[in-house]
């Protein structure tokens, strides 16, 4: 995995699990990332720690009505990075988009597949692209990120909000 090329990396979840611990492997086997979750009443968090199990970031989300969500990704001191605020979806179609932070983003996902750009003065361009498997007996994504553009660590935790948000009930 060069600096700046294309990571792709693979999530395996146990279906139904709360306060799971998972990896995050590149398709090659080689673990990338290790990450938890964790379930209060009204928000779920996701802390993403590197493969020597050192804390990189953490996603904070909340559901707020029927239909809508937040959610925040924070680096490893605190500091956020972006707060990203759902619309109104139609049907089992999503978007997102950032409303502050330093990174911006907007973020359209379907039942099977997730794409997030970043905003910046010449357009959009497309930094993470996940997809969910169909016939795994693991819930698993497919997540690909443009390390040139976002930081590999935010483009997981994107990743992570696809399952979050459109499948919420692994």
């Amino acid at each position: 995995m060069q600096k700046g090329g294309n990571m792709k990396v693979v999530i395996k979840q146990k279906y139904f699990t709360v306060g799971a611990k998972f990896e995050i492997k590149t398709t090659e086997g080689q673990t990338v990332f290790f990450a938890e979750r964790q379930w209060d009443r009204f928000m779920g968090n996701v802390v993403l720690f590197d493969k020597n199990g050192a804390p990189v970031a953490r996603m904070q989300s909340e559901f707020k009505k029927v239909f809508t969500s937040w959610f925040s990704i924070s680096d490893s001191r605190g500091n956020e990075v972006c707060c990203i605020n759902e619309k109104l979806p139609f049907l089992c179609f999503r978007r997102a988009e950032s409303s502050h932070g330093n990174l911006k983003v907007k973020i359209k996902a379907g039942p099977f597949h997730m794409k997030a750009y970043l905003l910046n003065e010449q357009g959009k361009t497309l930094a993470v692209k996940a997809r969910k498997k169909i016939l795994a007996i693991r819930d698993t994504y497919i997540i690909d990120i443009d390390e040139s553009k976002i930081n590999p660590a935010y483009g997981v935790l994107v990743g992570v909000w696809y399952d979050l948000v459109c499948h919420p009930s692994h």
